[in-house]
């Protein structure tokens, strides 16, 4: 309730019943190079998807005016793609999938066909500014995106002493990811 003395048009009579809003700005220079390149690694690792959906649209985009055989073939091959990726969700235990086709070779098999196909229909220079420049915007990106909630309590800030034990601890978990513990 306001007092008499109180104008109800005041700011702080009409932030009251709001909480405070706090303007965040995500990008930052990082503190040294152990700290870029482990915000780099967090950030490749945490966008992966949606930097290959960037450059998937970049190169869907410049194939458009010009090279519809080529978008065609992109097109496909991501349809193809996407029902590979779909059939191992739906059926995570099949032995013939999982025995006889790893995922890793199949979706790079596929990656290969793609470029092939795409540098036989005459789009290898679009595939490849595209690549250049998408991996160009990604790599800022990965280097100056801090986000406060991933890069610790202490507000986005990773100071020298903890970079060395992420840096470890990230190792660890890339190896053991590769040796399947």
């Amino acid at each position: 309730m306001l007092s008499a003395t109180e104008n109800p048009d005041s700011p702080t009579a009409r932030r009251a019943g709001r909480p405070d809003f706090k303007f965040v700005f995500p990008f930052d220079m990082p503190s040294s190079p152990e700290a870029l390149a482990v915000r780099i690694i967090k950030n490749l690792s945490h966008f992966c998807l949606f930097y290959s959906l960037l450059l998937w649209a970049g190169l869907t985009i410049s194939l458009v005016p010009i090279r519809r055989t080529s978008l065609h073939i992109l097109l496909s091959m991501t349809v193809v793609t996407n029902s590979f990726l779909i059939l191992l969700k739906l059926m995570p235990q099949p032995m013939f999938l999982h025995r006889a086709m790893d995922k890793a070779a199949v979706l790079l098999t596929l990656g290969i066909v793609t470029v092939v196909a795409l540098i036989l229909t005459g789009a290898a220079m679009h595939m490849f500014l595209t690549c250049a420049i998408g991996a160009s915007v990604v790599s800022v990106h990965a280097a100056f995106w801090k986000d406060e909630l991933r890069l610790g309590s202490n507000g986005g800030n990773v100071d020298e002493a903890s970079v060395g034990d992420f840096a470890i601890a990230l190792i660890d978990g890339i190896r053991s990811r590769d040796i399947g513990v």
